[in-house]
């Protein structure tokens, strides 16, 4: 399908007796966006989180939004908790397969994740085929934008490639702080219209179900529920800014979880 990316079932290295173990789900932590001293103890409860995936997950999606901004330069990355990408480094070289799906806000992701930190990156919606399912994995910018022609037009500004090779001639000391602006008001203006957005939402998750996904996981809307229909489900992953949610999918049933202290 145009647009998206395949993953199949099984990693080729994987033992075949692993296939029904636990895949987990996180999206829209937006770490950067304050202080490290200011997010402490959201990146000490999602690092705990990553611990807990490395004991039971076989495979870890990022929905995306991780970060509040990422951009690569040649000599440069975006101030950022470190101890995250440690984290996330020691969950992959523990074998779990740790999955980046960009966002709007991390959508310029670039090598460091796939040639240091032994992540996988993928920049389109996946068509996952899991557990027996068929799950439309995306970000959710793709479906919640509806009939907004400003974000439609803006999306397809920041996913240009002449775009992204013209930000790079911008120093890192302008670039970033601009960047970092635009991130705060684009999240202020998902969080305006979440409930709006929640409407339009259940049109494109429709859609999706007549293209032949029996479920839709999806990030961006910040907060946590899970939609049941006839013909699939829809499973809105929350964030860790308020509400400390993932989804772990065990042999084929998908439950939305808070990670508790």
């Amino acid at each position: 399908m145009p647009g998206m990316q395949s993953v199949n079932d099984l990693r080729p290295h994987a033992p075949a007796d692993r296939r029904d173990d636990p895949v987990f789900f996180v999206a829209d932590a937006h770490f950067g966006a304050a202080r490290e001293s200011e997010e402490r103890a959201r990146i000490d409860r999602f690092l705990r989180f990553l611990r807990h995936a490395r004991e039971r997950a076989r495979i870890l999606y990022i929905a995306g939004d991780l970060f509040d901004f990422w951009f690569e330069y040649a000599e440069v990355l975006p101030r950022v908790p470190v101890l995250v990408l440690r984290e996330l480094a020691e969950l992959a070289r523990a074998g779990v397969d740790v999955r980046y799906l960009a966002g709007n806000h991390d959508y310029w992701i670039g090598r460091f994740f796939t040639e240091t930190l032994g992540i996988s990156v993928f920049h389109q919606p996946i068509d996952l085929r899991l557990q027996g399912r068929r799950i439309y994995l995306t970000h959710g910018d793709d479906l919640a934008a509806g009939h907004d022609p400003g974000y439609r037009f803006l999306r397809r500004i920041v996913r240009n490639p002449v775009a992204i090779r013209a930000y790079h001639w911008i120093h890192p000391d302008i670039g970033i702080p601009l960047a970092r602006w635009a991130s705060r008001v684009s999240r202020a203006h998902t969080s305006r219209k979440k409930f709006i957005l929640n409407r339009t939402l259940e049109g494109a998750v429709r859609r999706k179900f007549r293209e032949g996904f029996d479920c839709v996981i999806l990030g961006h809307i910040h907060f946590a529920e899970h939609f049941r229909y006839d013909e699939g489900e829809c499973v809105i992953l929350g964030d860790w800014i308020e509400a400390f949610t993932y989804a772990e999918m065990t042999g084929g049933a998908i439950t939305l979880k808070r990670f508790e202290e």
